[in-house]
């Protein structure tokens, strides 16, 4: 799988992606990445290249990426270049996790969003892995899917 993660500093993407990787390692997957991180501050742009059980280097070439996740909006523009299918999440799944947790743990919110809506991996190959916080933040994620109309992230275009 060719993964990209794009975000902005603070908002928890190299976080994000080292779930991923761990939760990959911990099923037996290969992971290789790389950490793109511009203006190194708050704010700034960040990506994370993510190759799992593919090749020997992180760098997606764009165009490539299976799935493109993004955790800023304003960045769709730049996340197209990687790859058609872009998941984005929608104003209300970002408000359901503003209105569920704490703003520290929105990104393990939005995580088991991401984890509910894929078909690589399950809510409870994370389970283990995560802190107490993060891990109440992330069931509420995986709950919102399975008990709302989370089912609205927009894919593809």
């Amino acid at each position: 799988m060719k993964l990209v993660i794009v975000g902005k500093g603070g908002q928890g993407v190299i976080f994000f992606s080292r779930m991923i990787a761990h939760a990959a390692i911990k099923k037996g997957f290969s992971v290789r990445s790389t950490e793109i991180k511009g203006m190194a501050k708050k704010g700034g742009t960040v990506e994370i290249q993510m190759k799992i059980n593919e090749g020997m280097s992180g760098v997606v070439r764009r165009g490539t990426a299976q799935m493109v996740v993004l955790l800023s909006e304003d960045l769709l523009y730049y996340a197209k270049t990687f790859g058609d299918r872009v998941f984005t999440f929608t104003r209300e799944e970002i408000d359901n996790a503003l209105n569920s947790v704490s703003a520290r743990y929105v990104n393990t919110f939005l995580l088991g969003v991401f984890v509910k809506k894929t078909d690589f991996f399950k809510c409870e190959d994370f389970i283990n892995i995560l802190d107490e916080e993060n891990k109440k933040s992330f069931i509420k994620g995986c709950e919102y899917v399975q008990s709302s109309a989370g089912n609205s992230s927009k894919t593809g275009d």
